[in-house]
């Protein structure tokens, strides 16, 4: 029977946490963010990486799954207006607020009695995107100790905000993801075929297929899930349409699912 197009949906880019994988930059990010959010020590948290890290997995896995922490509210983009974010923070405090009721600073007078000590955090992701005057409305919040801030964004971006001078005199805290090795690969891709009854196509998967992923990968975590999904993809049409000579993991079809994703260039 063709597995194939069953085993594929597996490695779909999303926020499924069935999907967790232990790897050890992840581990270590959410151990620094976790206890970072427990003492209340540092205002304002960057978390960085390059695209597909799994920033965003990470905050959603807090936000879900970790209960000794409070997330306040999870902005999964910062698209909003100066009001509308200060009028969200405070509704969050269970009252009903209209639009414009108050001015900026009403709001922001009302959130310091409302809401202290940093005790809550407010998660903002794609944070590369915010504008130079919402980054400073977060650090004016920050500063005030209303609520610690966990900003995820690009690397090059984050450090480039970091690098102002308002913010090189403040109290911030640098969490970095980095790209999965070889062997933290082959684990994954074997530990989420085997969890889901796969174990035949968990054992195509030889060494030489795992170093080409990381290689062609770089080790970003959505970039092999990507690269896993279309060489199963191919495998399964293959075997469908009676294709022997693609229907099995090699490095053929490997590599054509690096050109189908981009990761080799054809021209």
């Amino acid at each position: 029977m063709n597995h194939f197009a069953e085993a594929k949906k597996l490695f779909y880019d999303d926020f499924d946490l069935s999907g967790y994988f232990d790897s050890l930059t992840f581990e270590y990010a959410k151990k620094q963010l976790i206890d970072a959010m427990k003492t209340h020590e540092v205002p304002l948290v960057f978390l960085l990486g390059n695209p597909g890290t799994g920033k965003s997995f990470l905050l959603n896995y807090i936000d879900k799954k970790v209960t000794s922490v409070k997330v306040a509210k999870y902005f999964t983009h910062p698209y909003f207006d100066e009001k509308e974010f200060l009028e969200t923070l405070l509704s969050l405090d269970g009252r009903n607020i209209e639009h414009n009721e108050y001015s900026t600073e009403q709001l922001i007078s009302r959130l310091k009695r409302a809401f202290k000590d940093l005790e809550y955090t407010v998660f903002i992701d794609e944070a590369q995107l915010l504008t130079e005057d919402q980054v400073e409305l977060i650090r004016i919040l920050s500063d005030q100790k209303i609520f610690q801030f966990v900003l995820a964004m690009h690397k090059r971006e984050g450090n480039y905000i970091l690098s102002k001078d308002h913010f090189k005199s403040r109290t911030t805290k640098t969490i970095e993801l980095e790209g999965l090795t070889d062997k933290e690969i082959g684990r994954y891709i074997e530990s989420r075929l085997l969890s889901n009854n796969f174990s035949d196509i968990a054992s195509m998967f030889k060494r030489s297929h795992i170093k080409f992923i990381q290689n062609y990968s770089n080790g970003n975590f959505r970039t092999t899930k990507k690269l896993v999904k279309t060489v199963l993809e191919i495998l399964n049409i293959a075997n469908r349409e009676g294709y022997k000579k693609y229907s099995k993991l090699n490095n053929t079809t490997l590599t054509m699912a690096a050109i189908d994703t981009g990761l080799i260039d054809v021209k």
